[in-house]
């Protein structure tokens, strides 16, 4: 019954120790309760030995893949030459031993042995006697041991040979398989590019005539006559990073539209063009707030606010103005007319006096004063601020900032008054820098470094400096009441430079 299976395909699990078997069946053998099977592969490597014993209580599982008649119809592989237990085992001992250790195990190990697998499983193996002895199976003699290839190697043998052109290493040497020939890689294409014949093309072509038809001294001539000597000599240009390398024209944002003809302009940091305004279209456009709603008390404390803000950042910001720098306080002097710009001044002295800013507030005795700038000193008093009526109490030492409130777009009668021109003479002696609100368009006699313009701008002289614009927070249905299209330029700010377009 048993040796119907031989030749079967199987499958035997023999735990996760020895792991899972696969080959033909060889031999079922129920009195040792043994199976061997041949062509093994053992967890899907195939095995260095011909025939594979497993013990029955090794065995976990067994599956018939094929019967022994299907198997047949199979294709053959052929089966590897069985090798002696001691030619494997002088190969394994060749493996693991150095090779100035390596000696050859003469001794003969018993006929009628069979050597036993490391798990259990007995190695079904023919025993060959080494020295001149004779297989156990056959009775034919064994060849000698150099014949059979097992030969000591020399310290002068190199691990690899050459033979017949091919590269031989010492495993292949070993193991008898065939060397690998060496292979000289060619580079594809390298024949059809330069195998052409010189001749094929050189015949037909003629250099001097090709030659003449390039003039170099014109070329030359004419790139000498293209740049200047200057320009060839010049340094590179070095460009910022918000510099482009092509030259183009400014773009042009235009968001507000007067009902005047051509206006000078100013060009905000993001480029949005603002006109200006001419005097009596802004004091329609004062009036015209004050009728929707807001009145002049309103606008004045937006601009004190919005000239606050620029004086405290002029200061220093908060690098001066915290409780630990309070032996460096600011010192400011804001000088103030008997108009409707003295009353901003006046606010603005006001809130630069709640920062715990040094204010010292100048305002004549003046006969008449309008009800605004009446109200605004009453207020400032109530800080604690220093006031100054007469030219002999203004400060002597060094201030930070003077506030100049003096000039109105009216009345210019007061730039000949004694009071005025000795002011203009102690402001022009300090060394602190002027800041103006809302200047008349000629400018002042005072040297201004900064002018505050209020809503839209004035087309002011080059004496009023660097022109900035507060916002006093009118909305666009106020100017469309004096026909100017309006969207505001401030963004985020209530406080912006202008500058002058590049021509």
């Amino acid at each position: 019954m048993s040796a119907s299976w031989v030749g079967s395909v199987v499958s035997i699990d023999c735990g996760d120790v020895l792991g899972t078997y696969q080959g033909y069946v060889k031999d079922v053998n129920g009195a040792e309760q043994t199976l061997s099977i041949s062509r093994a592969y053992r967890n899907g490597l195939t095995c260095k030995l011909p025939v594979i014993t497993l013990n029955a209580c090794d065995i976990k599982d067994l599956k018939i893949l094929k019967s022994p008649e299907e198997a047949k119809r199979m294709p053959q592989i052929p089966d590897t030459p069985e090798k002696s237990h001691t030619e494997l085992l002088q190969k394994e001992n060749k493996r693991r031993t150095p090779t100035c250790n390596r000696r050859i195990n003469n001794a003969t190990p018993p006929q009628g042995r069979t050597a036993t697998s490391p798990r259990g499983g007995r190695i079904a193996a023919n025993v060959m006697h080494m020295n001149g002895g004779t297989n156990s199976h056959t009775g034919t003699p064994s060849k000698p041991k150099e014949e059979a290839g097992f030969r000591r190697r020399t310290n002068s043998e190199s691990s690899t040979s050459h033979v017949n052109g091919h590269r031989e290493t010492a495993q292949q040497r070993r193991t008898g398989s065939q060397p690998r020939k060496i292979q000289t890689l060619k580079q594809p294409g390298k024949s059809d590019c330069f195998s052409a014949p010189m001749d094929s093309f050189l015949d037909d072509f003629d250099f001097e005539k090709n030659l003449a038809l390039f003039d170099k001294q014109a070329v030359f001539e004419e790139i000498e006559n293209s740049c200047s000597g200057n320009e060839m000599n010049a340094p590179p240009v070095k460009y910022r990073c918000d510099e482009n390398v092509l030259k183009s024209g400014p773009t042009v944002f235009r968001q507000i539209q007067l009902p005047e003809g051509d206006a000078p302009e100013y060009v905000t940091d993001s480029g949005l063009v603002v006109p200006c305004m001419s005097y009596e279209l802004r004091s329609r456009l004062f009036a015209t707030a004050e009728k929707l709603g807001f009145s002049l008390q309103r606008q004045t404390e937006m601009v004190g606010r919005s000239a606050c803000e620029m004086v405290m950042t002029l200061l220093g910001g908060g690098s001066r103005l915290n409780p630990q720098n309070s032996h460096q306080k600011p010192s400011v002097v804001v000088l103030c007319g008997p108009h409707r710009q003295g009353a901003q001044a006046v606010n603005c002295a006001r809130q630069l006096a709640n920062h715990n800013v040094q204010v010292t507030l100048f305002v004549p005795n003046f006969i008449k004063m309008i009800k605004e700038l009446t109200e605004e000193i009453q207020l400032f008093e109530l800080t604690g601020g220093k006031r100054a009526s007469k030219i002999n109490e203004l400060p002597k030492k060094p201030v930070d900032i003077i506030i100049n409130a003096m000039d109105t777009h009216d009345n210019s009668n007061m730039k000949v008054q004694t009071w005025y021109t000795s002011v203009v003479e102690w402001t022009n002696q300090s060394k602190a820098q002027v800041i103006a609100i809302d200047p008349p368009v000629e400018g002042s006699t005072i040297g201004t470094k900064w002018s505050l313009s209020l809503a839209m701008p004035l087309n002011l002289s080059e004496k009023c400096g660097q022109i900035y614009l507060c916002d006093i927070g009118l909305p666009k249905k106020v100017f469309k009441e004096v026909g100017v299209k309006y969207l505001s330029p401030f963004g985020h700010k209530f406080l912006i430079p202008l500058h002058k377009p590049q021509s």
